[in-house]
């Protein structure tokens, strides 16, 4: 599934291919969405906002659960911004570099389905937890939101 997301190949299928009708997304500032397509549309306007990216773990837990398994992990998240900018902040363990590489953490709930197409599991509920101030910071600095973007984003 990691794959999947950091190519988009998951952008292209189905939401009920990824997750359950009833899943949940809450983003770094607390926003949360609820119910299949609709937190997956939020998931993927979300990630939109980069040209590329790339999560580059650095530990997880996983506790398994009856339904399923509960995912708790750190990542570098790497990312390029959809405009050119300056520099280079972020340096990936293969020594490409990106705009910025952004320390998270990742909560995943992940069921059992075994009508699921991948590997019999799907995604109940995600959320991350980061400091979104260093990509704002850089999308205000190359005129990719304005200033008042912020009082209507929910950034």
């Amino acid at each position: 599934m990691h794959d999947a997301w950091d190519t988009r190949e998951s952008w292209s299928t189905p939401w009920s291919d990824w997750v359950t009708d009833d899943y949940t997304y809450i983003k770094p500032n607390g926003e949360r969405f609820t119910g299949g397509e609709t937190a997956w549309e939020a998931s993927k306007a979300d990630y939109s906002a980069f040209k590329e990216y790339f999560h580059e773990p650095k530990w997880v837990c996983v506790a398994e659960k009856v339904d399923g398994w509960e995912f708790v992990g750190e990542a570098t998240l790497f990312i390029d911004l959809t405009k050119e900018g300056d520099t280079k902040k972020g340096i990936d363990l293969d020594g490409r570099r990106w705009d910025l590489g952004l320390g998270c953490m990742f909560r995943f709930n992940f069921v059992k389905d075994w009508t699921a197409k991948h590997d019999g599991i799907k995604i109940k509920s995600f959320q991350i937890y980061s400091d979104s101030g260093p990509v704002v910071v850089e999308m205000l600095r190359r005129g990719i939101m304005k200033p008042e973007d912020l009082l209507s984003s929910g950034v």
